[in-house]
Parts: C-alpha cells; sequence; structure tokens
C-alpha cells in the first residue's frame, strides 16, 4: 500500500471512529442545568435530599417554603415566610441581597439569565418536579 493512500486511510478511520464515539458537542438543557449548577452551587449545596452542606440541600427547593429544609439550621437573614418559586430563585441567584439583606450566600451572582434559568431547571428535574 503506498504511503498516501495509507494516510488517507488512517485518516478516515480516525474521524469516522471521533465522530461516532465523541460526546455529542451541544449539551443538552439538562447537560447545561447541572454544568451551571455545578459551576455555581455545588460547593455549598447538594440536591440530594437530606444531604446539607454549609448551605442547606436543595432536593425539592423550587415552589418550597423558604427556612424549611430538614436537618438544616443554619439560616441567614430572612430565609423565611416565603416560597423558592422559580422567580424568587431567579432573583436570589442573581442578586442574594434582593430577597434577603442579612444573608450570609458570599457566592459571586449569576448574571446571566440563561445560567440561571438552567439551574432552576435542573433544580426541578433533579427533585423530580
Amino acid at each position: 500500500m503506498r504511503r498516501s493512500t495509507m494516510i488517507r486511510t488512517v485518516t478516515r478511520v480516525s474521524i469516522a471512529f471521533l465522530c461516532t464515539s465523541a460526546l455529542p458537542l451541544v449539551a443538552s438543557a439538562d447537560d447545561k442545568g447541572q454544568v451551571a449548577f455545578n459551576t455555581h452551587c455545588r460547593n455549598c449545596h447538594s440536591i440530594e435530599k437530606g444531604e446539607n452542606r454549609l448551605g442547606p440541600s436543595l432536593f425539592g427547593i423550587v415552589d418550597a417554603e423558604a427556612g424549611a429544609v430538614a436537618g438544616y439550621a443554619n439560616y441567614s437573614g430572612a430565609l423565611q415566610g416565603f416560597r423558592w418559586d422559580a422567580a424568587t430563585l431567579d432573583k436570589f441567584i442573581a442578586d442574594p441581597k434582593s430577597v434577603s439583606l442579612n444573608t450570609t450566600m458570599v457566592f459571586p451572582p449569576v448574571a446571566d439569565a440563561e445560567q440561571r434559568a438552567a439551574i432552576v431547571g435542573y433544580l426541578k428535574a433533579s427533585s423530580g418536579q
């Protein structure tokens, strides 16, 4: 086999392999939500029921009463007396102090509305909502 033919064959086989075995280049909505959550929230929060960390578990948080996660007693500010609907979560993720002036949330706010929507969607989906 001539060298140029062999190189073309190896190249074609390599490209075919990469095209059929590589991960999708475009992330699904669920993937985007998980990536956004992992980037912005996971260090302090879990999505596992009952797994509180520095912050409370966010399992089932969408439409839940604020300040009511079982087993978590370290709430700050006025994080009680309202429900975590999608709009309130979005507002809190964008600017925690806009929801509770005394919050101890110290993460960098998420300015990108698409990222925030992905996080809220992921929280809903991961809780089976």
